[in-house]
């Protein structure tokens, strides 16, 4: 009976496909949801803070980098026919610094490989400097509908402090020809904790921010990380870290100022008004299934995480030959153990202005969060640095201020 009931119901759809009223046969098949992020690392110049894979100076290696980027992308796309694709990031590197040409090859090879829902987020970082009306038609036409602008400052002194290529009015012309343009969806980076950067300087970029109206902020403190000039500068003495309580000050200054322009912490970092939340970034927070392309991308896919190839010259040398096979540009494989998911989970939720779901948890682990770290949980909130509720276990504001260390602290019990 119920063969009989799906052979008519099976009918029935063929019958409204062949008359158009529906689009495609499922028959009750979903398809999973993907993330792609698509790694482009070129640079005009190296920032002293920033530790991403990139390059600079090697123009003659980007046509090689398109097709060995295109190989990949192609490559492992039966992997994934059964994946719908919800979000799309362009990063860097500087993705902008791409001519017309390659950035058109990278997306019809994404295009037509990959199974792109409609309401697609297609996000991409921009450079000021790189910005024109040229460039935005060459966006409209790929289907980008976020831009994310790399502008660190409106202060031309912290500007140049932070090493970048663009000076305030570069990043305001910038800003004016966005807001002109179809694209509404627009983030900016601002980086505080600046040397020498004081809480005027990052009050005026913040409330220069605010006067533009753009729907989503993120805003990061500078962290001195191993292999960068900062960190090397740093060790010599040539620079010097911020005092602890200027960086409290500048972050409370954001939590202070920005929730009375209608804008929400959803994490630590991020800032954004309704309906502006990076969806790209939020399923990395929630551990959701992601796909990086290029050289050092790392992907997550079913609780596996892999990493590629970071040698830009290695990585186009494996993908230019004619046979590939995903082991040869894939240079970490990582299967999650339970403890690992845990940890990822606690570490990443954090960062999450919800915090750790107890029901969620539960389902997920098989413990309850607030009893398996009772303890901890316990100190922390004796430090004001935790708070839960019947629901919830989160982050303080004084605790998003730690939250690497009251991760460890927590990941530490589980091992």
């Amino acid at each position: 009976m119920i063969n009989k009931l799906l052979l008519l119901n099976k009918k029935k759809i063929e019958k409204k496909v062949k008359k158009g009223k529906i689009k495609t046969l499922d028959y009750g098949h979903h398809k999973k949801d993907l993330s792609l992020y698509v790694h482009i690392p070129f640079c005009d110049l190296i920032c002293p803070y920033c530790d991403f894979n990139k390059y600079a100076n090697v123009d003659h290696m980007i046509v090689d980098f398109t097709s060995a980027l295109s190989a990949e992308i192609k490559s492992v796309s039966e992997k994934f026919k059964n994946y719908s694709i919800k979000s799309i990031f362009f990063g860097g590197g500087t993705p902008s610094y791409l001519d017309e040409y390659s950035l058109n090859n990278i997306y019809e090879q994404i295009n037509s490989s990959y199974d792109i829902d409609p309401k697609v987020e297609f996000s991409i970082e921009v450079n000021p400097t790189d910005l024109n009306e040229k460039k935005l038609k060459l966006y409209e036409s790929i289907g980008v509908n976020r831009i994310s602008l790399g502008g660190q400052s409106f202060e031309d002194e912290i500007l140049i402090k932070l090493g970048r290529n663009h000076n305030s009015k570069d990043l305001e012309t910038s800003l004016n020809i966005l807001q002109d343009s179809y694209i509404k969806n627009i983030n900016l980076d601002l980086i505080f904790g600046v040397p020498d950067q004081t809480i005027e300087h990052w009050k005026k970029t913040l409330d220069k921010f605010l006067s533009y109206s753009l729907p989503h902020l993120s805003a990061y403190c500078l962290t001195f990380e191993p292999k960068t000039k900062y960190f090397r500068d740093l060790k010599l003495n040539k620079i010097i870290s911020p005092p602890e309580n200027l960086l409290v000050k500048m972050f409370n200054y954001n939590t202070k100022t920005l929730p009375k322009s209608n804008y929400e912490q959803y994490e630590i970092s991020n800032w954004a008004q309704k309906s502006f939340k990076s969806k790209h970034n939020l399923r990395y927070w929630q551990m959701k299934n992601y796909r990086g392309f290029g050289p050092g991308a790392s992907s997550h896919v079913e609780g596996t995480r892999t990493k590629n190839i970071r040698s830009l010259k290695s990585y186009i040398k494996v993908l230019m030959k004619e046979e590939i096979t995903e082991d040869s540009f894939i240079q970490e494989t990582n299967k999650n153990t339970f403890e690992d998911t845990m940890s990822e989970y606690i570490m990443l939720n954090l960062r999450l202005s919800d915090g750790i779901s107890h029901q969620k948890f539960f389902q997920r682990f098989g413990y309850r969060f607030e009893v398996r770290f009772e303890n901890i949980i316990s100190e922390l909130k004796k430090a004001s640095l935790f708070e839960t509720n019947d629901k919830y276990s989160k982050l303080t504001n004084n605790g998003k201020l730690v939250s690497d260390e009251i991760s460890r602290k927590l990941l530490q019990e589980i091992n």
